[in-house]
């Protein structure tokens, strides 16, 4: 079994053990900083002066995504960030939710924000950064657009020993912004790790475009990345949508795991799954994509596979080799909770599954063990 660093050196990036798949805890390898964010997914920022217990905005011009990041070099509010939306349906504020610094929250569509320190009406410290996103229009849509993402079920396309890619929502389809820059590709995929983006789990498939479009305008925005640093996102419905440019089909060089994205893929399942079970199909989708993505490279996805850190990244350092899973989570190699407790209790399924030679005859043949 091969180990190779990544060929690019990202920035530092400071991290905790508390981050639970934030946008900090995934800087990227090799990322330049992007253009602005397409007019389709706006995307803008109210700064926190230091003096209020609060920061509110109680009318904008609507969002539906949101994340809150502590000033650089300065420690986040203990216990994180408590926040509410105003529904622009409905005008009426939300419950409370408590956001781990850099996380985004699917809201659904609001006019008004409200973001507190959590468990404390201390005044916020000054600098800190709210950003919203609207992710906008659907471009399924639009006259002449592709088919509707939910009209594409995570299944195979066919059948074989080493199965063919399966069915996937194009980043046209979805409404990707396509002006990210030179694209890195590594030589072939040796790893799959497993995130969830941490968001609420109480979101319609419907939305899920939206919220892939939202995931990429806050990689460009919030972390200055050229595009989504995922490879691909899996919706609790099974539906699998193409993360970052450069071909669903060669190993692109993503912006997931630091000190670990060349050579491997990251698979996201939007929701938290830290006490909650991920639904059947999202497990299912991502135990497929698994097969496809390392039986074509000729790795048994229950085997392992022994990696070099690229970088220090506040588990390992650069240079240190580690041997993991085929198909492994994010807090294998990271200090951080992603995938969440319960999804990643699941990884061993989804391993046996993946591996399994007839996994790919029929599509939404068997399923996973409980």
């Amino acid at each position: 079994m091969r180990s190779r660093r990544s060929r690019r050196t990202p920035a530092a990036v400071t991290v905790t053990a508390a981050v639970v798949c934030a946008l900090t805890a995934t800087a990227a390898t090799g990322d330049q900083p992007a253009g602005p964010p397409p007019a389709a997914a706006r995307a803008f920022t109210l700064t926190a002066g230091g003096a209020a217990a609060a920061l509110t905005a109680p009318r904008t011009a609507g969002f539906s995504m949101l994340a809150v990041a502590a000033p650089a070099g300065r420690p986040p509010a203990p216990g994180g960030y408590r926040v509410r939306t105003r529904a622009r349906s409905s005008g009426a504020w939300s419950a409370w939710t408590v956001l781990e610094p850099g996380e985004p929250w699917w809201a659904g569509p609001s006019t008004g924000v409200e973001v507190r320190a959590a468990g404390t009406d201390a005044p916020l410290t000054a600098g800190l950064r709210l950003d919203l996103v609207d992710p906008g229009p659907d471009p399924a849509a639009r006259p002449g657009s592709g088919p509707a993402a939910g009209a594409l079920p995570a299944v195979y396309a066919g059948a074989g020993a080493v199965p063919r890619s399966p069915r996937v929502v194009p980043r046209a389809d979805w409404g990707a912004a396509q002006d990210g820059g030179p694209v890195v590709y590594g030589r072939e995929v040796e790893a799959v790790f497993v995130h969830h983006t941490a968001q609420t789990n109480a979101y319609d498939c419907a939305d899920s475009p939206a919220i892939v479009r939202g995931l990429q305008t806050l990689h460009r925005r919030a972390n200055g990345w050229k595009d989504l640093g995922y490879n691909y996102v899996v919706d609790k419905c099974g539906t699998v949508f193409e993360g970052r440019a450069g071909g669903s089909d060669r190993p692109v060089t993503g912006a997931h795991t630091l000190g670990f994205n060349t050579d491997t893929l990251g698979v996201a399942v939007i929701g938290r799954y830290t006490d909650e079970e991920a639904p059947p199909a999202a497990v299912e989708a991502v135990a497929r994509l698994a097969a496809w993505a390392l039986r074509r490279y000729g790795h048994d996805p229950a085997g392992t596979v022994t990696l070099t850190s690229a970088v220090d990244n506040g588990r390992f350092r650069r240079g240190e080799r580690v041997t993991v899973g085929r198909v492994s989570g994010h807090r294998d190699v990271f200090a951080t909770e992603c995938p969440g407790t319960a999804l990643h209790r699941r990884l061993p399924a989804v391993r046996a599954r993946a591996a399994d030679p007839l996994g790919g005859l029929l599509p939404g043949f068997g399923g996973l063990p409980v």
